[in-house]
């Protein structure tokens, strides 16, 4: 009886310390999957470094980070409106939520104000600019809109359930998210060269449906 008791306090200690060491492996206030965070933290430390003389101005003036955040939204509903009839304008809009995107987490780290509430207002928020972006191409006719709610309802799922494993400190490897910054990516292409693989990109992100699947596999299991 004694052996037994021990043998289930070592398995609780070691289910535990695996918790925590999964915990430790993502950067902080971000929903990276255990595979993104390969590629993404550092990508992150290396955003860190050079637009910290930026995010430190804005700082300065009086511009926190969840501001930020909501005008990346402001921004990304400019291009949702404007695609459809000026699409250069609605274009630098877009840039200018990229770049307010890009620099909330860099200022919210830099100033010590990288609470879990202000990353679930940026994962918010990133959520708000995808769905307006994707909007505002199908309205311009630039991308078919079947395939506009397929990738969003994809892409919203994801972040979704890499929120849960988070929470419930259950693997998440394996699972990759749909690129937004390569959805960005062939949006400028379009607008620099017209060169329009928008709808050849978003069949291709069909390929992660099953990641969904496996996902949600996973969560059920652990609850």
């Amino acid at each position: 009886m004694i052996i037994q008791e021990c043998e289930d306090e070592k398995q609780n200690v070691e289910h535990s310390s695996s918790q925590e060491q999964h915990k430790l492996s993502l950067p902080a206030g971000s929903i990276y999957s255990d595979d993104e965070v390969i590629v993404l933290g550092p990508w992150q430390q290396l955003r860190q470094r050079f637009l910290s003389p930026v995010a430190f101005v804005l700082s300065r003036l009086g511009i926190s980070a969840n501001m930020l955040s909501f005008a990346s939204v402001v921004f990304g509903l400019g291009f949702f409106l404007l695609a459809p009839f000026q699409f250069g304008i609605a274009f630098w809009l877009l840039i200018a939520s990229i770049l307010c995107d890009g620099l909330d987490g860099v200022e919210a780290r830099l100033t010590k104000t990288n609470t879990a509430t202000g990353a679930f207002t940026d994962m918010f928020c990133d959520q708000v600019v995808v769905t307006f972006s994707v909007a505002g191409l199908a309205w311009a006719g630039l991308i078919h809109p079947v395939l506009a709610i397929l990738f969003v309802y994809i892409y919203t799922a994801l972040v979704t359930f890499l929120v849960l494993h988070r929470m419930q400190h259950v693997s998440s490897k394996g699972l990759i998210r749909p690129s937004r910054m390569l959805l960005y990516a062939a949006i400028a292409l379009y607008y620099f060269f017209k060169v329009d693989l928008l709808n050849y990109l978003l069949l291709f992100y069909l390929l992660t449906f099953p990641l969904v699947v496996l996902s949600f596999w996973r969560l059920k299991k652990a609850l």
